[in-house]
């Protein structure tokens, strides 16, 4: 994906004190916003928490390839904030992006911070282990969908989820043979 760096952006990358930090969407329930910033940042009219929670990004790659990609944003789930938005809310196919930013040496965002990553929620699962508990969430981009099987099944589960009463592959699972069509 080709970014264009604001002139704002580019001047401070040529500085020699950089403040880069990190903004995270996730469209989940009502949306949550968060960076790893030590205090909340507001950016774009919205308000990105300063939170211990997000703890870890994975790293992005990018190929000039069609290819799926994906990457792993990592948060504390100690004090179960991050465990119940997924529990509790259907988090699958959601919305998220990662944004990376600069902020000057009064500590405001230097203007448009870039889009470093969208895609959406393809899992989340939870790491626990004596001295800490993880939260990882899974973004796959958009091309993910192209790799996934759609449609429905020839079995009386996913045909009666259409026809109730439809019993027509009530005996499929037992029908194993090739039918050679078109040969008597």
């Amino acid at each position: 994906m080709s970014r264009t760096l604001t002139t704002a952006v580019k001047n401070e990358l040529a500085t020699d004190s950089l403040q880069p930090i990190t903004l995270v969407y996730i469209n989940v329930g009502s949306g949550s916003r968060f960076t790893d910033h030590y205090k909340d940042i507001t950016y774009d009219s919205n308000t990105y928490t300063a939170s211990s929670l997000f703890t870890k990004l994975s790293s992005v790659t990018e190929s000039s390839e069609i290819e799926v990609s994906n990457i792993t944003l990592t948060f504390t789930g100690a004090d179960q904030t991050i465990t119940s938005l997924f529990l509790n809310n259907i988090y699958l196919e959601k919305e998220a992006e990662v944004y990376k930013g600069f902020l000057n040496s009064s500590e405001q965002v230097i203007a448009d911070p870039f889009l470093l990553f969208k895609g959406r929620i393809e899992s989340f699962s939870i790491d626990e282990s004596i001295n800490k508990s993880d939260v990882n969430v899974v973004v796959a981009s958009h091309w993910s969908d192209f790799s996934k099987i759609e449609g429905r099944k020839t079995n009386t589960g996913s045909q009666q989820l259409h026809f109730s009463t439809d019993k027509g592959f009530e005996f499929a699972s037992q029908t194993v043979q090739d039918i050679k069509w078109g040969k008597p």
